[in-house]
């Protein structure tokens, strides 16, 4: 990486020359960065617009007559991290094992990431925790997970532990 003095051909360079050259340079990365990324758009959409072009193609010759511009676009859900179900069956198993001491939303994720072997350092610990919250949330409204913590905590950590009375009744092998 170059130094300030590369530039000005100085051996000391004033403050203020050094935070513009500074600041000029964030800039330019970050204008790198984008034109990097839009060659890549560029070409991802070509070859989305020559599928939709394909598809436009064929619609016509189907039977029910439908105009193809007329079709909205929709976002693609990304996909599953586990199956349907497996997340609380997870979750309860660990509130379970707990034996009703309280336990933070962190944990629980990543009990839950050990257990169906997702990397965190590739999927993200934050994007975990807000998923494992959102199910824990939704167990508490259903009664099963009792929250130990005061509504919405912001950036704070809940904590949470199972209902008891109920924790027999769960049909949930661990």
């Amino acid at each position: 990486m170059p130094k300030n003095r590369d530039y000005t051909n100085l051996r000391r360079t004033p403050s203020s020359m050094a935070w513009l050259i500074r600041t000029r340079a964030v800039h330019q990365g970050r204008l790198d960065q984008l034109l990097k990324l839009q060659s890549k758009l560029t070409q991802q959409m070509a070859v989305i617009e020559s599928e939709l072009a394909a598809i436009d193609a064929v619609i016509p010759f189907h039977e029910v007559k439908v105009d193809p511009s007329s079709i909205a676009g929709v976002q693609p859900r990304s996909k599953r991290l586990v199956p349907h179900g497996q997340m609380t069956k997870v979750v309860i198993r660990c509130l379970k094992d707990a034996k009703g001491r309280a336990i933070h939303t962190e944990e629980v994720a990543q009990f839950f990431a050990r257990e169906v072997g997702v990397d965190l350092g590739q999927y993200g610990a934050a994007a975990m925790n807000i998923r494992v919250r959102t199910r824990l949330k939704v167990l508490c409204n259903e009664g099963l997970v009792r929250r130990h913590h005061i509504g919405a905590t912001g950036s704070a950590t809940g904590s949470w532990s199972l209902v008891l009375d109920q924790s027999e009744d769960l049909d949930i092998a661990p």
